[in-house]
């Protein structure tokens, strides 16, 4: 039997056991009523890091190293590469970037791609040769040509605006059918402007020989509308070879065949004839290109009077000297593909400065 005292002290020790098992319970309750420890990240102490500007007066050099790819010109600075990207024109010839001169990539039809920043004037000769009774292919046959100045004298950021001077007799023969006129003789004005659409494509509207300062102008009154776009290879800028693709709605030489409407007697006519008066008609024309590099082109066209197929070659990229030839290859007359007997060749050289 269990004494009384013996009793109590049992109770009074389960007591403590419950009360010992409940504190830590008791415990966590009352933390929750005191304030939340401090995150450690609040004892970092964070330093801001300034970002470093672009050294802008760093300078662009040409390097014939290759880079990424082989055999390709990239414009390089410690490492890194800047490929020319941007499409221009002069005259009828392409322009890399606002720097670097390339080669034609029509021979009559007008690219629309902005005229570049570097050269504002350029002067042209183009002509034909002709062919009958088994002649030579590569003799002058009576041929003719004609002579173009041009003054692109205002530019914004990605559009320009100029004029231009063709000169219907640039020499002298002894019949009427080539050089039958004066030097001097044939005397017109006109105009351009351009538009950058991006860097690789470009619209343009103007004129060439819309105005005539005498009556012994025959070589069109050649108002046109022109888009051109350019796709580099891969679609990376700068990797050659480049394809280009003008196509244009015009008149006078721009819509002598077959294809043609919206005639009317607007300006005094087509200007394609000085003995008789020919109505002012539109047509469509385009050009393709292959430029393979920066100095030769292979360009297909056809301005309505004739497909042809060209090249065009620019020696020096830092001269603005080119040169075009090419075979017409079809005529007005029915756009049958001629026979070698038929054929005719055509040439443009260009001089900007």
């Amino acid at each position: 039997m269990i004494s009384p005292r013996r009793n109590i002290i049992i109770k009074l020790l389960l007591l403590l056991g419950f009360w010992d098992s409940l504190n830590p319970l008791i415990s966590s309750e009352n933390n929750f009523s005191k304030e939340p420890k401090k995150n450690k990240l609040e004892n970092v102490n964070w330093v801001k890091i300034k970002k470093k500007k672009a050294n802008k007066s760093l300078k662009w050099e040409k390097s014939d190293e290759p880079g990424f790819f082989s055999n390709e010109d990239f414009y390089k600075i410690e490492g890194l590469i800047k490929p020319q990207f941007k499409i221009n024109s002069l005259n009828r010839s392409l322009v890399f970037d606002n720097n670097i001169l390339g080669p034609d990539i029509s021979w009559l039809v007008p690219p629309g791609f902005a005229w570049n920043k570097k050269y504002k004037f350029d002067s042209s000769v183009r002509g034909h040769s002709r062919r009958k009774n088994n002649e030579k292919f590569l003799n002058w046959n009576g041929g003719d040509a004609v002579g173009q100045f041009y003054y692109q004298f205002l530019h914004r950021e990605k559009s320009s605006l100029g004029v231009n001077l063709g000169i219907r007799s640039v020499y002298s023969g002894d019949n009427f059918v080539g050089g039958g006129t004066e030097i001097g003789e044939g005397v017109s004005s006109g105009f351009r402007w351009d538009y950058e659409i991006s860097s690789r494509s470009g619209i343009s509207f103007g004129a060439e020989q819309l105005l005539h300062f005498d009556g012994l102008t025959d070589t069109g009154r050649d108002i046109y509308i022109a888009y051109s776009k350019g796709w580099w290879t891969n679609n990376i800028e700068g990797l050659f070879p480049l394809y280009t693709v003008t196509g244009a709605f015009g008149t006078g030489k721009l819509a002598e065949g077959a294809i043609k409407g919206l005639c009317s007697d607007l300006l005094g006519g087509a200007g394609i004839d000085i003995t008789e008066k020919r109505r002012l008609c539109w047509a469509p024309v385009f050009s393709v290109a292959i430029v393979p590099n920066e100095s030769f082109s292979t360009f297909l066209e056809y301005n309505s009077n004739s497909l042809i197929l060209g090249s065009s070659l620019t020696p020096f990229n830092n001269v603005p000297l080119r040169g075009t030839f090419a075979v017409k290859l079809a005529d007005e007359d029915n756009y049958e593909i001629n026979n070698f007997s038929e054929m005719t060749w055509i040439f443009r050289a260009s001089l900007g400065f």
